[in-house]
């Protein structure tokens, strides 16, 4: 996930930090390699991989994965992941909008709350649907406008506007309506208002770990003076205490992250 404007995002956004905060929401790609219905040996390309979430649980289902991101210091993250759990990745430094990809290569092509941060929506779906096989399918996750990982940038943004609100994004990949405009004419889209569960060790506690591991909180809280810094730790415990539902057996707490969850199938000609 994105949202600082570049210039700031090489001083804030730190690969090993924000894999604090992704570890957290590993359940969303579990979520879609399970709707994906991966089989073994089946190709796959997992866009917007960031510290390869998505590319890892794909893998360890016997997949031939493929990963990009534009970003090399979480793609070098998730070669160190892939390594240390003796899983095979290729990963690239490539752009959603434009990869470098011949047409119809993979069976499958997911994304896991990262390809709808891409600049360009219309670009980056033709070409999600370029590079998968007409008898494959697309399955991407994104957080709509109403969760938390909206309303979260919401926040930040009000705060610091060097913090980009990500609505506009929301709409357009994290709600059924954006999604058939995006795809109109070109593929057929079954989407699901959905959540995942994100256990976390106390609310308190993932309001700490963002302000300090994500990178647009942090650039929020850099920019602040203090009581500012400190009403915006206030204001992600309220918003993540509204989203708790109940405890883990582990006896972490569990918030409930709401998403738009879809497979999108190309139209054969």
């Amino acid at each position: 996930m994105t949202g600082a404007q570049p210039a700031l995002q090489a001083r804030y956004w730190a690969a090993d930090r924000y894999q604090k905060v992704a570890n957290r929401l590993s359940p969303l790609s579990v979520a879609l390699c399970d709707r994906a219905a991966l089989r073994a040996e089946e190709n796959v390309l997992d866009v917007a991989t960031a510290t390869g979430n998505a590319a890892l649980t794909a893998a360890e289902r016997h997949c031939k994965v493929t990963a990009i991101d534009t970003d090399l210091h979480m793609l070098g993250v998730a070669q160190r992941r892939a390594l240390d759990k003796n899983l095979q990745l290729t990963l690239r430094n490539y752009d959603a909008q434009n990869m470098p990809f011949p047409a119809d290569l993979f069976d499958a092509v997911i994304s896991a709350g990262g390809v709808q941060f891409a600049p360009d929506p219309a670009a980056c779906a033709a070409e999600l649907l370029r590079v998968c096989r007409p008898t494959g399918r697309i399955v991407v996750g994104s957080w709509g406008p109403a969760s938390p990982i909206t309303i979260m940038f919401e926040i930040l943004h009000a705060v610091c506007p060097l913090v980009n609100s990500i609505l506009a994004c929301s709409t357009e990949w994290g709600t059924a309506k954006g999604l058939h405009r995006l795809f109109e004419g070109k593929a057929t889209v079954e989407a699901e208002e959905s959540f995942v569960h994100v256990e976390v060790p106390s609310v308190e506690e993932w309001a700490d770990i963002l302000c300090e591991n994500f990178g647009p909180a942090r650039l929020a809280i850099a920019e602040s003076d203090a009581p500012t810094a400190a009403e915006i730790h206030q204001s992600l415990r309220t918003l993540f205490a509204q989203c708790t539902d109940g405890e883990a057996p582990s006896g972490n707490a569990r918030l409930r992250m709401e998403c738009l969850q879809a497979v999108v199938i190309p139209l054969t000609a």
